[in-house]
């Protein structure tokens, strides 16, 4: 991305970042290498883990696993498919860790075996992993194909391929009879874009990057917010995750707690080991930058409920884009005055579309005079207190409400889960403005 919002997202995060990073600590993590070898690609599944293993120029590389008994890891066996004459590399367990996607220079179909590594998976069957199958053809391509990584139906990874947006650039396919894609900017901008990766929530993508003149040359680590298949524009991590060195393959551990990413730093001979730092004290340095997107999506979905639920006299409200913003399984709560006493009637989603969508002989303009947050990852409340005119000139509302909400953060983007509104009532009334109040949003 080369646009403002791009500019936006590294400039907030330029100077809070540096100062608060500094607390930061990098820890190496040994995976016995020996000399002469380089690891990375490690990736963290609550007691298990999978990396890659090679000589300089990542010659005779194998995949590793480690497993941790009674608290301690124990000593990394290569995985028994794996052999340094095929180059197995850059390995990824699927989330039920029963699916090993990875690259190799293994025997193409017609027996030749490629220059470049080409796309693989095992599978964890019968108590033990399958022997590699190569990957549909459409995916691949005479070029180098790197840090593949499989979510649901979808696989991401890095390609040099003619015609992407770089000399290497990030592509994302599904059915097997599709043709990968490169993700958009900020994905891909820049030469050179590889080793996509998603954080176990889905919250935020990372990956690394040489855009802007990475330290010391090679690449840096990106991180970007993630609301619905957009992502926000791109941070790069501060120092002492970067580094003089080339950073890649960056991985956060199944339990949030750490980011594994493996770095050439400190090595004369330019051979990566693998390194973690904090995941939640990465997120703290980097403060509001780093959910800035999300907090700018929530914003605009809150303004745009109120307008959707607005209309003219003889119509109904915006029911299309009322769906956009309800989750299906939602419920909407409204809180009644009635025979003396305080009612609350429960409407599920589809109904209270329905109703909605039928025209009213009045009009009905919403104007939120006041709205508080409290946010948790994916998760909001949000308090708003709305003001009801059926004519926008009128001066006095109609009514004034108060809103209860729940937000979710999912693949859809924001989606409203619930909605619990109470108007004013005898004795309880809220402040009324004498003159029209500017509307939120």
């Amino acid at each position: 991305m080369r646009g403002a919002a791009a500019g936006l997202g590294l400039a907030v995060c330029a100077w809070a970042c540096a100062a608060s990073a500094a607390g930061l600590g990098v820890e190496w993590v040994d995976l016995g290498a020996g000399p002469g070898e380089q690891v990375y690609n490690l990736q963290e599944q609550g007691d298990l883990r999978v990396f890659a293993r090679s000589a300089a120029g990542f010659q005779q590389a194998r995949i590793f696993l480690q497993r941790r008994l009674g608290g301690a890891w124990q000593a990394a066996e290569p995985l028994p498919f794996s052999e340094a004459r095929w180059r197995d590399s850059d390995p990824h367990l699927s989330a039920d860790g029963r699916v090993l996607t990875f690259i190799a220079s293994r025997p193409a179909p017609d027996g030749a075996v490629p220059a470049h590594p080409d796309l693989y998976e095992s599978r964890w069957q019968d108590g033990r992993w399958s022997e590699p199958q190569r990957l549909p053809e459409r995916w691949q391509s005479a070029a180098y194909e790197l840090g593949p990584e499989r979510y649901g139906d979808t696989l991401y990874f890095a390609s040099a391929r003619p015609g992407g947006p770089g000399r290497l650039s990030v592509y994302r396919v599904g059915a097997p009879d599709a043709t990968p894609e490169p993700l958009p900017a900020p994905i891909n901008d820049g030469a050179q874009n590889s080793d996509f990766t998603l954080t176990p929530d889905g919250r935020f993508a990372l990956w690394w990057s040489d855009r802007g003149g990475a330290d010391g040359g090679g690449g840096d680590l990106y991180l970007a917010e993630r609301v619905g298949e957009g992502v926000g524009p791109p941070i790069r991590l501060p120092a002492p995750v970067n580094g003089p060195g080339f950073e890649f393959t960056p991985s956060v551990s199944a339990d949030g707690r750490w980011l594994y990413f493996a770095s050439t730093r400190d090595d004369a001979q330019g051979l990566a080991a693998v390194y973690r730092v904090s995941w939640p004290g990465l997120l703290a340095a980097l403060g509001p930058a780093a959910t800035a997107h999300s907090q700018a999506a929530l914003d605009r979905a809150v303004s745009r409920l109120w307008q959707a639920i607005g209309h003219a006299p003889g119509q109904g409200s915006d029911v299309a884009a009322l769906q956009q913003l309800l989750h299906p399984e939602g419920r909407v709560f409204g809180q009644r005055l009635k025979a003396s006493s305080v009612q609350v009637g429960i409407w599920p989603v589809a109904q209270f579309l329905a109703d909605m969508a039928q025209p009213s002989p009045r009009g009905l303009h919403e104007c939120e005079v006041e709205r508080q947050q409290r946010r948790f990852g994916g998760h909001v409340q949000v308090y708003s207190v709305v003001q009801t005119r059926h004519d926008p000139a009128q001066a006095a509302p109609a009514y004034t409400g108060v809103n209860s909400m729940q937000w979710q953060l999912g693949p859809q983007g924001w989606q409203l889960l619930s909605l619990h509104y109470a108007l004013e009532a005898p004795g309880l009334g809220l402040p009324v403005a004498e003159a029209p109040v500017a509307c939120r949003g």
